[in-house]
């Protein structure tokens, strides 16, 4: 059978727009958290980073991996996040449906045809193929990780319930302990786990500080909008090579992983000292050195630098992503004005970047591009 390619549509992007919106404004642990630092969208980009690793180590030890499908499994838990389950405890899920026999496949009907509806079917097919595979049990195993590095996190709020919630955690990692790694990624004085530990910290580093924001954007949660976005982009140029869209989804996860130890400095204060921005490249490569490739295991060291912008082998990637990367700010910015932000800064941010579009300075693909303009009619018709 041959398998399902995708045709980029602006229905299908406005679509993953709307998806982005939704996840952000999913809290998570909100029995014992308040603030919005723990949400959906920073769980898909956490449930991603650990996918990567995960996938490198099981692959390490033999086992082929069909990269090509994280991406999917990726948008499909996206939707299915945004759309079915929201914030709604899985384990809870599985419980109320017990109760009348209810199977797990009519959620993953119901995934499908929301999926097929918001875009096309041509998209629903392409991203929903594949379910039952060995991909999807390691994606599933790292989003386990990830919620207990999450836990992990919040354990000083939840006062007697945190072992019971650790009880529950690490009995539903008991069924993915035969994938190679789990152990380890799952050992709190492993240095994998602490690295891990490390980069979901990126939750706490806001974007657009210093502006009056009606939606809060982490930098955690901005890496997935990218990654969606430089995917996209990469099958527009070769919907064949989805080999090299799997790798620009990686980069864009990963591609701003070094401000957790800069923060988000805005680029043009990066550009307005001579010299400043150079200096932070070599600052944050130092960074990413010392703290993650020189923590990890060498062959996970090996596979991060092939999606690490700040790497020099990949300097031919960093126009595609840092068009997906404006592209994902210009969507926040909509976001804001959709939650209802009157700063007019916001919408300045994303104008001034159509004369660099218009003259080929900096590159989004034309479907992208319609993106962009359907952001710019939006915020142009505001009277702000």
């Amino acid at each position: 059978m041959e398998e399902a390619k995708m045709k980029l549509t602006l229905k299908t992007l406005k679509a993953v727009n709307n998806v982005f919106g939704r996840l952000c404004k999913l809290g998570r642990w909100t029995d014992f958290v308040s603030e919005n630092k723990y949400n959906e969208l920073a769980k898909q980009s956490l449930n991603c980073i650990v996918t990567y690793m995960l996938a490198t180590h099981i692959e390490t030890a033999g086992v082929k991996v069909r990269w090509e499908m994280f991406p999917k499994i990726a948008i499909y838990r996206s939707f299915q996040k945004a759309y079915v389950y929201f914030d709604i405890l899985e384990d809870t899920i599985d419980e109320i449906c017990s109760l009348e026999g209810i199977k797990q496949n009519a959620f993953e009907k119901v995934t499908r045809e929301i999926i097929a509806k918001e875009t096309d079917l041509q998209f629903a097919s392409f991203i929903c193929e594949g379910r039952n595979i060995f991909e999807n049990q390691i994606y599933r195993a790292a989003t386990k990780i990830a919620t207990y590095i999450e836990l992990m996190e919040n354990q000083s709020k939840m006062n007697g319930e945190y072992i019971f919630k650790l009880q529950q955690i690490v009995a539903s990692l008991e069924k993915y302990k035969r994938i190679p790694g789990v152990t380890e990624f799952t050992n709190v004085e492993s240095p994998t786990f602490k690295v891990l530990q490390n980069l979901s910290r990126l939750r706490n580093q806001n974007r657009w500080a210093g502006h009056f924001c009606s939606v809060e954007c982490s930098v955690l949660g901005h890496l997935f909008d990218t990654a969606i976005l430089a995917y996209f982009m990469s099958l527009e140029n070769n919907s064949e090579d989805e080999e090299m869209a799997t790798r620009m989804f990686f980069m864009g996860i990963y591609h701003d992983v070094a401000e957790n130890w800069t923060k988000d400095i805005p680029s043009p204060i990066k550009d307005r000292v001579p010299g400043f921005r150079k200096a932070t490249e070599r600052f944050e490569l130092k960074m990413i050195d010392v703290h993650v490739y020189q923590k990890v295991k060498e062959s996970i060291a090996h596979a991060l630098k092939k999606v690490m912008l700040e790497d020099e082998k990949n300097k031919e990637f960093k126009r595609l992503i840092k068009g997906a990367d404006y592209l994902a700010a210009d969507s926040e910015c909509w976001r804001q004005y959709k939650a209802g932000t009157r700063d007019e800064y916001f919408k300045k941010a994303t104008l001034e970047r159509k004369e660099r579009l218009d003259s080929g300075i900096e590159f989004i693909t034309p479907t992208c591009r319609q993106l962009y303009d359907y952001f710019v009619e939006y915020e142009q018709g505001l009277n702000i």
